[in-house]
């Protein structure tokens, strides 16, 4: 027997943590939040999977979780999704880091272009 709103019950619930996560979803219109707030969300949704019971043979979104998986588990991806998390969380923190690159970039070429100039020429 097939259990499709069982199972995206419980992805829902595995994707839904904290009221931010309700957020992401009501933005682009995934979810509709009628509650007022998203921590009323996030109570419902986390409530909604308690008991729930998956057969891991017969799971809908076996391969979706699957491919999740493997693209989180790559060393690139977990190293952008720190950056975008921890660094990059604000406008202000963004530019900061920007400005930093393009200012080690200028002393880098300042430093090539003063080892050239400095080497004795052949005549």
């Amino acid at each position: 027997m097939e259990n499709y709103i069982n199972d995206y019950v419980l992805i829902m619930d595995c994707f839904v943590n904290a009221a931010k996560d309700v957020e992401l979803l009501v933005k682009p219109g995934i979810v509709e939040n009628m509650l007022g707030d998203s921590s009323g969300g996030s109570t419902l949704i986390n409530n909604l999977a308690d008991g729930v019971i998956v057969d891991s043979n017969d799971f809908y979104f076996a391969i979706l979780c699957a491919d999740l998986n493997k693209y989180c588990s790559t060393s690139r991806h977990k190293w952008q999704a720190n950056l975008r998390q921890n660094c990059c969380n604000t406008p202000w923190a963004t530019i900061s880091i920007a400005a930093a690159i393009f200012l080690l970039i200028l002393t880098f070429i300042q430093a090539v272009c003063s080892v050239i100039s400095a080497r004795p020429s052949k005549c």
